[in-house]
């Protein structure tokens, strides 16, 4: 959604008032909710549990309120309460993905007893519900315990049509190689867990811009998005395979090259996609989540890359960061393939046979499948 850049000033200068005027002069929902996600802004989140709660009594069916109060109540570590309003969310909306995310994470530990349970005596019947709920929640923690839930997943083999990717020293081309790991890898999730939802980028030889890729993860409400490519250089010894995640700085001068060259195409495509004068709002209030989608991406690159290099007979070149532009507007944890170096001739020759491409994708699925034990 797109708003004005004089209506967007207007509606700050409407929330400045309400500001000033405490949460009796604010006019509506909305008006509070700006004030609440400006009171998150800056930290001051009992203020913002303040307003927001009285923003959902105006609007009670209103998603993007109750996704706000969520935040404000897991920032002050009250986790009942933020786990009420995010399931509220969902209520709303089934298919809000940030939400779902926040659920699974606060399933993971066990919830503080409720404070009526300090100062009542409990009945025989509510401590039996009592410890009953408390197991549940220990076996959530646990390793053995459900984990990340993930039901959709996005694959994106990268590279396509015009843009090959790199080009190896007898011409394996890297989009092919993206592709045909990327298909054996769903085959193999699908076959051991039919419950799976797998969707593709792209799904023959054809362009897809950087943008589109990670559009079709956010509109498909996707749990996990994980891009396929493979690595090169312009010396040849270099081998081996790493993971990535997405950060705001790189983590190495290896993992800026890398970034550099995935976010090369670039160039090809018409980036600008907002006019001049107008402010994007969806891309502001996603700026307050992407730091946990981050988080997220990371633990998962580093789960990922510990379970490849014990299967793979690659080089572990570990787990590094840096801005891709395929991942950094994903909002779901996300993460970034390199599978091997085709500039690399024995790496390459590796890589074009069918045998080592199904032992790429049989662990690489095996360890989106084992992810599921993962707390994230």
């Amino acid at each position: 959604m797109y708003l004005s850049r004089r209506k967007a000033l207007l509606l700050l200068g409407s929330s400045c008032v309400s500001l000033l005027s405490g949460v009796a002069g604010a006019s509506s929902g909305f008006d509070l909710g700006l004030q609440g996600q400006e009171f998150l802004a800056k930290g001051k989140f009992k203020e913002a549990i303040k307003v927001l709660q009285e923003a959902v009594k105006i609007e009670p069916n209103n998603e993007w309120l109750w996704g706000l109060l969520g935040r404000a109540y897991f920032q002050l570590k009250d986790m009942r309460a933020a786990l009420s309003s995010f399931r509220k969310v969902l209520s709303l909306n089934p298919e809000d993905t940030y939400s779902r995310m926040m659920i699974d994470i606060i399933s993971q530990k066990p919830l503080p007893p409720r404070r009526e349970e300090k100062k009542k005596k409990l009945t025989p019947l509510e401590k039996k519900a009592l410890e009953e709920e408390r197991r549940i929640f220990a076996k959530l923690a646990s390793k053995q315990g459900l984990g990340y839930n993930i039901k959709r997943i996005v694959l994106d083999p990268g590279h396509g049509g015009f843009d090959s990717g790199a080009v190896g020293l007898h011409r394996l081309e890297e989009k092919n190689v993206n592709l045909d790991v990327a298909k054996r890898t769903a085959q193999i999730l699908n076959q051991y867990n039919s419950n799976l939802k797998i969707f593709f980028t792209r799904t023959e030889d054809y362009f897809v811009p950087l943008s589109a890729r990670t559009t079709t993860a956010n509109q498909y409400c996707a749990d996990l998005f994980v891009s396929f490519h493979v690595n090169a250089n312009r010396n040849r010894k270099p081998r081996g395979m790493e993971t990535y995640f997405c950060s705001e700085r790189a983590s190495s001068k290896e993992a800026a090259r890398v970034a550099k060259f995935e976010n090369s195409v670039l160039k090809l495509e018409k980036t600008e996609l907002v006019q001049k004068g107008y402010v994007d709002i969806e891309q502001i209030l996603f700026l307050f989540e992407r730091k946990r989608y981050w988080e997220a991406g990371g633990k998962v690159a580093s789960y990922l890359q510990s379970a490849l290099k014990k299967d793979l007979p690659l080089k572990n070149r570990g787990v590094h960061s840096a801005n891709f532009y395929v991942l950094r507007r994903a909002k779901m944890p996300s993460i970034l393939l390199e599978l091997g170096f085709i500039s690399n001739p024995e790496e390459e020759r590796l890589l074009s046979h069918v045998d080592f491409r199904h032992k790429l994708a049989y662990s690489v699925a095996k360890g989106i499948l084992a992810l599921q034990n993962v707390t994230i």
